[in-house]
């Protein structure tokens, strides 16, 4: 299969350069030169991977099938339940937000870093690619999740600063990997859009890219390696409605598609093309009904203004897949022109044939009232999006018609919560839980963590700098993650030790201003580290300046100093071109933290028990059941190592000494079999925490708001002052529960909910 551009059909590449180029060489979009046929009736007992391996192998002919199928099971491996799903009440939804970012962006964004990191390998490609995406909430944290910590490549994300919500809008600015960049911009997502599109065709900009080795990308449904993969959902709802017998086989449906940059709907298009037994196709737009206006009238027309509307990711007046549609209806000569009559005066007339499309749109009040009706009649929750295809499905008074339900209402929650008829908070976070207490409807992991993030990118732009921006974050030097850790773990002292999903991160370049570096020797643990290394190796230091983003409390038990040292170290390395090691970074690591018990889990990622003997360091890493999840609290009460050592007795009795012994070896197989109740005993310890503990203001407060919730147990992390809290993974009240009566206590506290960190420390 070869693929072409709208505006020269003569330009043909294959889809492995058509997925890493993004759009052609002349500003056209890719599309595949022919439809293949598929029978869904043939195939009706495949699995979401297997329905996706078998429809993307018709596509993707120039991918080894086997290595595809590999590609498509890891990719799909991270969403929460059933990767897709329809959910059957008065009407068909087809659910596709179980992914990472609850919304139906993830089904091919989790797919297209693993396709372009094949695509490069196969071609033997060096280049680095630079991700440049325009996002009007969706797309940005799909694609910042997708491409998260991938190697070699980088990614650039736009969106409007108000054009988002504020879950969407959190989502993207904590993102934490090391090869991200958020941007907010004065503007809306068509400014965002033009002004990507622009750096695409700008020749001076690309040429500046290639002499730095960087070639442009991009993760916007204009990539067709995002527009093939949401073709899949199609076939997968024909399938479930046959299965579940809701129809005959060969039956015709209907689909309803909120849509506003019509990507979602032209895959739906192309699964039509491609055989299934589609009726018609519905268009569903908001207040910006740009699109209903040109398949009514055969007049495109964005000489509008944008409406700002509670259906975000729709709002939108240039719909970049209507090229695509286009050019299947006419001719690259067509596309041209109307796409050059498009960006000269925003407007255009095409007169075609339509035939497999209907429209409508929806105003806000229809589209409150529309989630309240789905509620109250059915007890089903649905957002804002697929609120407007709900509505438009019953104004045309449709038949068998499947509606795509893109997002998940927790991403809209105060509107949402608004429509059903309470009143809501100022705060975004205390919505979602009224919401939950109003519907049951189950919160998305990923967005109950929300709350408790740190907000890392905070530039804020006007749209004529994007450019800088590009060419800016283009030119970073090389960048290191270290986790978070928490040591001793009750009775683990000094040898247990677990790694956590909050980072430290820095960005190193050679430095010329030696006196500078001098300087910062003497004061900081990480030059100090650095130098460290190279003195260990007998090698002449070379000056180098870092800039730190610090994410991990100093002085609170979380191993802020490991991390440091762990930076120092891995910069080092590569300074002096040597093999980042494990065991010889934890060596040197060990040297200068004095113990293991932080410097191994920030290393080798997930638990680790250690040991020290005679300067040589013994690891054993182990993974801690899924059963489990962590829960810091946080003061703003600072506690050296120091001190908490010095409170501790020289001597401790046999019975205490027996007592630890068997709990730490009970602790660490209730942690890997995920035995609560052993867990809970497990925890126990007589040789740090009862001494230790005192230090903390409130502790007995503390205890007792612990003490009275559903959690397994807690313990002191590290020296502390951080205590550390381990509640069953199904728990969904404890956190809320236990902030709220924190809030009530003297001191400020701040609770964070904590993933086992997976990777450990690591250089891009």
């Amino acid at each position: 299969m070869r693929y072409l551009s709208t505006r020269n059909s003569n330009l043909k590449v294959s889809s492995r350069e058509a997925i890493l180029k993004g759009i052609s060489e002349d500003g056209g979009l890719y599309v595949p030169e022919s439809f293949p046929k598929f029978d869904i009736l043939d195939h009706l007992d495949l699995s979401y991977t297997q329905l996706c391996h078998a429809i993307l192998s018709l596509y993707l002919t120039d991918f080894v099938s086997d290595e595809l199928l590999e590609i498509i099971e890891k990719s799909y491996a991270s969403f929460e339940q059933d990767i897709c799903k329809v959910a059957y009440h008065k009407d068909y939804y087809l659910e596709l937000y179980h992914g990472r970012t609850s919304a139906f962006k993830d089904f091919a964004l989790c797919l297209l870093p693993n396709l372009m990191i094949y695509a490069k390998k196969s071609l033997g490609i060096n280049e680095k690619t630079l991700i440049l995406t325009a996002t009007s909430g969706d797309t940005g944290k799909a694609a910042l999740e997708g491409f998260y910590n991938t190697e070699n490549i980088d990614i650039l994300v736009l969106y409007p600063t108000e054009g988002v919500s504020c879950i969407q809008k959190a989502q993207m600015d904590t993102t934490s990997s090391l090869n991200s960049k958020v941007i907010s911009i004065d503007g809306n997502f068509d400014d965002a859009q033009t002004a990507a599109k622009k750096i695409f065709n700008d020749k001076d900009i690309k040429e500046e890219l290639k002499n730095q080795n960087i070639c442009l990308s991009s993760a916007n449904s204009i990539n067709i390696g995002r527009l093939l993969p949401q073709i899949v959902y199609y076939f997968y709802a024909y399938q479930d409605l046959v299965n579940n017998k809701k129809i005959s086989a060969g039956d015709k449906i209907s689909f309803c598609v909120p849509t506003g940059n019509f990507g979602d709907i032209l895959a739906g298009y192309y699964a039509k093309e491609m055989g299934l037994p589609i009726e018609k196709l519905v268009i569903a737009s908001n207040d910006n009904n740009v699109l209903t206006d040109f398949f009514t009238t055969g007049t495109y027309d964005a000489n509008r203004d944008l409406v700002k509307t509670i259906s975000p990711s729709m709002d939108i007046l240039v719909s970049s897949n209507l090229e695509r549609l286009i050019y299947h209806k006419s001719s690259d000569e067509i596309v041209k022109q109307k796409m050059t009559e498009l960006n000269e005066s925003k407007i255009f007339t095409f007169e075609g044939d339509f035939h497999e499309f209907k429209c409508g749109y929806a105003t806000e009040n229809e589209t409150r009232n529309t989630i309240k009706e789905v509620f109250e009649d059915e007890g089903y929750l649905i957002d804002t999006h697929t609120a407007v295809a709900k509505n438009i499905t019953d104004k045309l008074g449709l038949d068998k018609t499947v509606i795509l339900s893109t997002a998940s209402p927790y991403k809209f929650s105060s509107t949402v919560l608004s429509a059903l008829g309470e009143n809501i908070s100022s705060d975004e976070f205390e919505n979602i839980d009224l919401l939950y207490e109003k519907t049951g409807a189950k919160i998305p992991t990923e967005i109950k963590k929300l709350h408790s993030k740190k907000i890392i990118h905070k530039t804020k732009i006007t749209k004529d700098k994007i450019e800088d921006e590009v060419l800016k974050f283009a030119k970073r030097g090389k960048r290191i993650s270290v986790p978070a850790t928490s040591a001793n773990i009750g009775p683990g002292f000094d040898a247990l030790g677990v790694a956590l999903d909050l980072a430290n991160t820095c960005e190193f370049k050679l430095t010329d201003d030696e006196n500078t570096f001098e300087k910062n020797v003497e004061s900081n643990l990480i030059y100090k580290s650095y130098k460290y290394t190279f003195d260990f190796y007998g090698e002449k230091i070379v000056p180098v300046e870092f800039d730190l983003d610090t994410n991990i409390p100093m002085s609170r038990g979380l191993g802020s100093s490991a991390a440091c040292i762990v930076m120092g170290i891995m910069a080092a390395f590569s300074v002096m071109g040597k093999n980042p090691d494990e065991k010889e970074i934890l060596k040197i690591a060990t040297q200068i933290e004095g113990h293991p018990d932080n410097v191994a889990p920030a290393i080798f990622a997930d638990a680790v028990a250690s040991i020290l003997k005679d300067d040589e360091v013994f690891v054993e890493k182990f993974e801690i059941s899924d059963k489990f999840k962590f829960l810091a609290i946080i003061s703003d009460f600072e506690l050296s190592t120091q001190k908490a050592r010095e409170v501790l007795p020289e001597n401790y009795t046999k019975n205490d000494a027996v007592f630890n012994i068997s709990r730490v070896s009970m602790l660490v197989l209730s942690l890997i079999s995920g035995n609560e109740d052993n867990l809970k005993i497990a925890l126990e310890d007589k040789i740090h925490e009862p001494y230790r503990l005192q230090l903390i203001p409130e502790i007995e407060k503390i205890d007792e708001i612990i003490e009275n919730s559903d959690a397994i147990g807690h313990y002191l992390s590290g020296a502390g002052s951080t205590i550390m809290i381990i509640l069953k993974s199904d728990d969904t009240t404890s956190e809320s529960e236990i902030r709220n009566k924190l809030n009530k206590l003297s001191n400020s506290y701040e609770v964070m909910q904590l993933d086992i960190d997976k990777k450990g420390a690591f250089i891009i």
